[in-house]
């Protein structure tokens, strides 16, 4: 009720301005890499389109609520505040179709809106993860062998309001993927690379609900299933290929070259077994085509974090069978797929 009052106050000393418009929710102070969600009511004189932008040419949707119209936005604090232009135009058109009538509309009133909160800087302690959220959970935690020196850790990371692609632990190959999201919560899977030895992981957020920063500490034990995958998810290249070929036919032509020297069965053996494993390696691999919304894992079993939901239908090429699932390969990736 209030900010009609001040809008036809507003109106009757300036009959020329169309738009009032206010922020109901801001807080005297955000801090930097902060998700801010602000509400924005916006109150027009004449029946039209209404528009919002920033100063980074986002645009914002418009709702419209009995006589006032209002929108929900959210940014992550970068250094400073974006500003806000509701343009007010004499015609209702579909928002798809704007930028190429936009020319041809006549623009009733336009008002600049600014945010005059006050940044904050975190100076946060050494095991920092980059969180600022109202709360962070860790799920779903899995250690397993990846190669003689290191295991491979990863597990589930979920946030509300909270900025998760900024999560970093300085740890080996560290990666993100994302996995869902609505209005508040955000999840994403975390992986990295650890030494064999490694088993507690601790570090700390800033919560903003108290201001403060929690800590976050927890053991995993050590999966007893030897899985070897490549960090990168990512399959061979052309010249890895190259190289292997290469290496088999050079061990192929020695064993024959010691075959010719010295007339030894064992030499005819080993010469077998090298051009097979040629051939085994070069074979073409079995195709299948995967289902939109199929969950692809970085490892095979049911807690492994998942790095890529399939958008389409898609074609991928089968290298392996385990543990009731499907090592694949499509495009640039490597991952395992549930076998159903």
């Amino acid at each position: 009720m209030r900010i009609i009052l001040i809008f036809f106050a507003t109106f009757l000393f300036a009959n020329e301005k169309l738009l009032i418009a206010k922020f109901t929710n801001l807080k005297p102070h955000y801090y930097n890499h902060q998700i801010v969600k602000l509400h924005l009511n916006i109150i027009s004189a004449k029946d039209g389109e209404i528009k919002l932008f920033d100063d980074y040419n986002k645009t914002y949707e418009i709702k419209k609520d009995n006589n006032s119209y209002y929108s929900d936005i959210s940014f992550k604090l970068q250094d400073s505040f974006p500003k806000f232009t509701i343009k007010l135009y004499d015609k209702k058109i579909p928002l798809e179709n704007y930028a190429i009538f936009e020319e041809n509309l006549t623009l009733l009133d336009e008002l600049n809106v600014t945010i005059d909160s006050q940044i904050k800087q975190l100076y946060p302690p050494k095991k920092f993860c980059g969180i600022l959220a109202d709360d962070l959970e860790i799920t779903d935690q899995i250690l397993a062998n990846y190669s003689k020196n290191a295991n491979i850790v990863y597990w589930t990371i979920i946030a509300k309001n909270g900025n998760v692609e900024d999560f970093r632990l300085g740890l080996k190959n560290e990666k993100l993927y994302f996995l869902d999201k609505n209005d508040t919560i955000s999840q994403y899977s975390y992986s990295a690379i650890v030494p064999l030895d490694k088993r507690n992981f601790k570090f700390n957020y800033f919560n903003l609900k108290d201001e403060n920063y929690r800590n976050i500490s927890f053991n995993i034990k050590l999966k007893n299933d030897t899985i070897s995958t490549q960090t990168d998810i990512k399959p061979m290249t052309k010249s890895n290929i190259y190289i292997i070929n290469t290496l088999l036919g050079i061990i192929t032509f020695f064993w024959i070259a010691l075959f010719i020297y010295r007339r030894k069965i064992i030499y005819i053996i080993l010469i077998i077994i090298s051009i097979l494993s040629l051939v085994f390696f070069n074979l073409p691999k079995k195709e299948i085509t995967l289902k939109e919304g199929t969950q692809v894992h970085v490892l095979p079993f049911k807690q492994s974090t998942v790095f890529l939901v399939l958008s389409m239908d898609t074609k991928v090429k089968i290298l392996e069978e385990k543990n009731g699932y499907k090592k694949i390969e499509f495009n640039k990736y490597i991952g395992w797929v549930k076998d159903e």
